[in-house]
């Protein structure tokens, strides 16, 4: 009897020795969710690592080829409209046409999972040889002779520009293109959001007042970006994400009557810009479904 008293264990220690044992496994558990996420981390960062280093790779090769190709031949046209020989030379805007190549590789890490990673790289690739095909069936140069600038800091872009980057490959403009590829990943941060919209607002005027692109470069850029939105949708089988599709088609439309428009005006005169109505009207449609992405309910 005596030794049964000195062998049992009281009830708080029971109680003690399984808070204790709780305790252990709870750490234990936590170490486990920690390592897991560590290792999720770690995949995220190699999967977006490859993302970029898999556009980087592909731009580089389109690019330099269809500079060599386009520098090849004995005549390459330009094409501009009679306005654009008033828009002003900026040596400033430089700073945000360069911040271009900064976004190209920030933007992969921007991605919130691996499904908005794998959108952004599938457009990445798209406008690319999209881009491509037609550097090389339509080539294009830039046609403005661009002033010298003789600003110490300033003139070390434009130097870079002039060694690598040709007057070439112009049209549908890259830079534009990748800027609303961009804020497609970009307008869900909730940081910086707001200065990087203007950033990009800024890039997309500097690829006029470098010298580096005409309006219809752009005009095309902003076209085949859209394309691409309805060609490589956000959550094709989301019903959530229906009026966002539909904004992305009027704006695609809005954008080919505003090029239509510039383009019947430069060979019909005053005439063509009647068709700004008509894309004034697909922007608000457009906007109008934008702003209710979040519902099912058609507000044609």
């Amino acid at each position: 009897m005596i030794e049964e008293q000195k062998t049992a264990i009281s009830p708080s220690k029971v109680k003690r020795m399984m808070k204790s044992r709780s305790g252990i496994s709870y750490s234990l558990l936590n170490i486990v969710m920690l390592k897991k996420r560590m290792t999720e981390k770690q995949l995220k960062i190699r999967q977006q690592a490859f993302a970029l280093t898999l556009c980087t790779v592909v731009f580089m090769m389109v690019y330099n080829l269809c500079t060599w190709y386009a520098s090849s031949l004995d005549h390459v046209p330009s094409f501009t409209f009679d306005f654009e020989k008033s828009i002003p030379f900026l040596p400033l805007s430089i700073i945000p046409y360069m911040a271009g190549g900064l976004f190209f590789c920030t933007v992969f890490f921007s991605c919130k999972d691996k499904y908005q990673l794998k959108i952004l790289t599938w457009r990445m690739l798209f406008v690319t040889i999209i881009a491509g095909i037609f550097f090389i069936t339509i080539p294009l140069r830039f046609s403005f002779a661009k002033p010298e600038v003789s600003h110490s800091i300033l003139g070390l872009p434009f130097s870079f520009l002039k060694t690598f980057d040709s007057p070439f490959n112009q049209s549908p403009s890259l830079h534009i293109a990748f800027a609303f590829v961009f804020w497609s990943v970009f307008k869900d941060l909730s940081k910086w959001r707001i200065f990087l919209m203007i950033w990009l607002i800024l890039l997309g005027i500097s690829t006029l007042t470098t010298y580096q692109h005409h309006l219809i470069d752009v005009m095309n850029g902003a076209i085949l970006a859209h394309l691409s939105f309805i060609i490589i949708p956000y959550r094709r089988n989301n019903r959530g994400y229906r009026n966002l599709r539909v904004a992305n088609y009027y704006f695609l439309a809005g954008l080919i009557f505003i090029l239509a428009a510039l383009l019947l005006s430069k060979y019909l005169g005053a005439v063509g810009f009647f068709l700004f109505l008509p894309a004034l009207v697909m922007f608000i449609a457009g906007y109008r479904y934008q702003k209710n992405k979040g519902s099912d309910r058609s507000i044609a």
